[in-house]
């Protein structure tokens, strides 16, 4: 890859990776309970998922006839014995929501680390921190769900019930959480999991190269095209269209590749002087069916 490509794509990685990670100061879930409607980042996150979790377990417990058995006959009801309303799964493994969220930032931050300084495994590293964000995004989401749900079971349950003024206290106190994922959870998901997205199918330098910075001349005039590369012979292709910073070529051979780095020289004549030699690299490559292609150069700088 160029340096020039190189330098871009890091620099742009390293700002995803740099606010992922800035994800970690802002609201991650939300959570509304008896006390107020709170947000937790991920320096507090552990202890607001515990103290929700104790909370409900405290509202938990409710005398129902719903669990003391089918009854006799249809018209006699059954009677009201102590029972306990089961808490969903998903709010009892609620505590596993910091440790994704401490994951990904761990992931995220040596992922920023080889991005760098090695540029080896930031890719996998990032991805391994998406992954930890989405499950704990994932894992809130269906906790509020859940959560929402048992409220409901709770509120019908003490309509068919005769509840104390203490178990109304309790089912008013469980009717007031809810849960739901934080806009850092968001973003922090998305930007670990984008960068290696885009570096997996080279998003960046694509996009760069069928940016056109300067206007396009259609033209046809003959182009010396001299690969850096010295396996690959020189030869004159003809423009399609032309600018300043870019050319589109019609060649018969097919060895042109993205990235290929090469040496140019514009309107290239016998017996006429020679302009002057530029280097460039090929942005984009179009095979044709009847053999040949049709490929664009970025024009770095004249040699």
């Amino acid at each position: 890859m160029l340096f020039s490509q190189n330098r871009t794509e890091r620099i742009i990685y390293a700002g995803l990776l740099c606010i992922a990670l800035l994800m970690a100061i802002e609201p991650l879930v939300r959570i509304h309970d008896p006390n107020g409607s709170r947000v937790r980042d991920a320096f507090d996150l552990d202890k607001g998922i515990s103290q929700l979790e104790s909370e409900l377990r405290i509202v938990a417990p409710i005398k129902s006839a719903v669990y003391s058995g089918p009854a006799v006959s249809r018209g006699v009801a059954p009677p009201a014995t102590p029972g306990l309303l089961p808490i969903p799964f998903s709010i009892r493994m609620a505590p596993i929501v910091p440790w994704c969220v401490l994951a990904a930032l761990v992931f995220g931050s040596l992922a920023l680390l080889d991005l760098l300084f090695l540029q080896r495994w930031f890719e996998l590293l990032s991805l391994f921190g998406g992954f930890a964000s989405a499950i704990a995004l994932i894992q809130v989401m269906v906790l509020g769900s859940d959560l929402l749900a048992w409220t409901e079971t709770l509120m019908s349950i003490n309509e068919l019930s005769t509840p104390s003024d203490s178990m109304g206290e309790r089912i008013l106190m469980a009717n007031s959480f809810l849960v739901s994922p934080g806009i850092g959870l968001y973003v922090l998901a998305t930007f670990l999991l984008l960068v290696p997205f885009l570096s997996i199918t080279r998003t960046i330098p694509r996009v760069a190269g069928v940016i056109r910075r300067a206007r396009r001349i259609r033209t046809s005039q003959p182009i010396y095209i001299r690969p850096i590369n010295s396996q690959f012979s020189a030869e004159t292709c003809m423009s399609l269209d032309l600018s300043q910073t870019g050319l589109y070529l019609e060649s018969p051979s097919n060895h042109y590749y993205v990235g290929m780095e090469l040496y140019l020289t514009r309107n290239q004549r016998e017996g006429t002087p020679a302009n002057p030699e530029e280097h460039g690299y090929v942005v984009r490559v179009e095979k044709r069916d009847k053999g040949g292609c049709r490929f664009a150069i970025h024009v770095i700088s004249h040699v």
